[in-house]
């Protein structure tokens, strides 16, 4: 089982980001977006689009296109803060803010969610009890490995299980990783997609039951600004290097990507799935190996 999930953010993540001016990436942007759903209706092909319901505040055009496309449509919170110090009142209103702009947008019950930077981790379990009590159904917020923010190290499953906090349980999709240089990478999406090699990828693709992907309209965008910035103390060489490495390449290597395998969407795969035999974890206890 592939799924194929993008997160639409760069409306406005380019604004708050300063990167150029908006009448010359919202263009860009837009032609990007049409070039990606034009492939996909090329291959019979379905994806779920995490979007932010701040996007959905000042550009809902977009997601409304994909939506009219026929894709699914999930939530990626309202302003893409991390929420990994954040409190529980503070993620509810951002969430509940967030699924009903989009749900005024398509006109449609957002099942889905993707928290941003995959900031849903042990410190903020009740998150379940969040998503589940505003109708999500399917998440995809687990990175299954160390990372700068978020991410869960050595998580006890690395496919589709369900997660337990106080009675409440969710459908979780984790984020798909390889083990590569001694490091659980991250291939199917990001800057590890336009780093490793396409054959490395493929190998891996197609030795794996279940593939995760995480895509955004800026891994294509080979015109964008450049920015020196880093997260946390991190390197921000490495930062820019993993961030602009392979873009000129990079939507031509999707092109393959998607010619190669099948993918389905986050709506698709949930049914195809016998949640009553896929692991269940506890995420009230701090040890989830």
């Amino acid at each position: 089982m592939n799924i194929l999930t993008f997160d639409i953010e760069e409306w406005w993540a380019y604004e708050r980001d300063g990167r150029g001016a908006s009448k010359d990436y919202l263009p860009r942007l837009s032609r990007y977006l049409d070039m990606t759903l034009d492939l996909l209706d090329a291959r019979g092909c379905k994806a779920t689009f995490f979007c932010l319901g701040a996007m959905a505040d000042s550009f809902p055009e977009p997601i409304k296109r994909i939506a009219q496309r026929g894709h699914h449509i999930g939530c990626h919170s309202y302003s893409h803060k991390f929420f990994s110090n954040a409190a529980y009142k503070e993620v509810e209103k951002d969430t509940r803010r967030a699924v009903g702009v989009l749900e005024d947008t398509v006109g449609k019950k957002v099942t889905a969610y993707r928290a941003p930077a995959f900031s849903l981790t042990t410190n903020n379990a009740w998150m379940v009890e969040i998503l589940v009590s505003l109708g999500i159904e399917f998440d995809s917020s687990i990175f299954p490995a160390k990372r700068s923010y978020g991410g869960i190290d050595a998580f006890a499953s690395k496919g589709p299980c369900v997660l337990n906090y106080k009675g409440t349980s969710l459908k979780e999709f984790p984020i798909s990783t390889a083990r590569i240089a001694g490091r659980d990478i991250a291939y199917a999406g990001g800057g590890y997609f336009r780093m490793l090699p396409y054959p490395m990828i493929r190998h891996i693709m197609a030795n794996n039951d279940y593939v995760m992907t995480y895509f955004h309209l800026m891994d294509f965008d080979k015109e964008q600004q450049r920015r020196f910035r880093s997260f946390e103390g991190e390197n921000a060489c490495a930062r820019y290097f993993k961030n602009y490495y392979g873009l000129r390449g990079a939507f031509d290597k999707f092109t393959r990507f998607v010619d190669d395998f099948d993918f389905v969407s986050l709506e698709e795969a949930g049914p195809m799935i016998d949640w009553v035999k896929v692991p269940a974890i506890e995420m009230g206890t701090t040890n989830l190996h």
